[in-house]
């Protein structure tokens, strides 16, 4: 009964496209750098005001998936060079996120004194967390080979909380009164590695890895 379900089958065009969207992403261009400053910069300000909107826009606007899910795919490929470069993305940003998000809090308190002393909390979930990295990570998979769900990948920010806990845990670290660092910094990396579980189950039942191959 086609009008309860139409079965799609995976063109070759589609993995085309998707390898090209993943090695296209995983260039640490000025964009990825302003993308990464700017999320850095909204998270910060969005945990300082309690501001869930504004964490919302660090979410959509941080490129954080991208690395992430080069990682996973350069796992399944057994591509060195990529997996090396993804990963050093994704220490830069870290590292940015770290150093902007802790002086920045810093430089809030310090001088503006506007913002009240409360932040959102941040207390990691172990099986939450992983469960719905792993199911965003295997959508956002999905959907580099799918347009059509390709258009989740917004959702997916959202849903993975990537750049917050982050940036958090920078603020944790520069400010040692509290566990911040710690809790905040096990949210990031559980998401991490769930995106990374889900997606590399995706792309090894697309087949990405063989057209990858080919193409090479």
């Amino acid at each position: 009964m086609s009008f309860l379900f139409q079965p799609h089958s995976y063109s070759k065009q589609n993995k085309q496209q998707a390898v090209s969207m993943l090695l296209e992403n995983t260039i640490p261009d000025r964009d990825f750098y302003l993308l990464i400053i700017g999320a850095i910069i909204l998270a910060a300000s969005g945990i300082l005001l309690d501001s869930i909107p504004v964490l919302i826009a660090s979410m959509i606007v941080a490129p954080l998936a991208w690395p992430i899910l080069s990682m996973s795919f350069a796992m399944v490929t057994y591509d060195r060079t990529l997996f090396l470069r993804a990963l050093c993305m994704l220490f830069i940003a870290v590292v940015f996120a770290i150093m902007i998000g802790g002086l920045f809090s810093i430089f809030v308190k310090s001088y503006i004194g506007a913002v009240e002393n409360t932040l959102i909390s941040f207390f990691p979930n172990t099986f939450f967390d992983i469960f719905i990295a792993v199911v965003s990570g295997a959508i956002a998979a999905y959907g580099l080979v799918r347009t059509k769900v390709g258009s989740a990948m917004t959702g997916i920010g959202i849903a993975v909380s990537l750049m917050p806990p982050l940036v958090a845990t920078g603020m944790g670290l520069f400010d040692l009164s509290n566990d911040l660092a710690v809790r905040a910094g096990t949210i990031f990396l559980l998401n991490v590695l769930g995106i990374f579980l889900g997606s590399t189950c995706s792309f090894l039942a697309l087949g990405l890895h063989k057209e990858y191959q080919n193409t090479k």
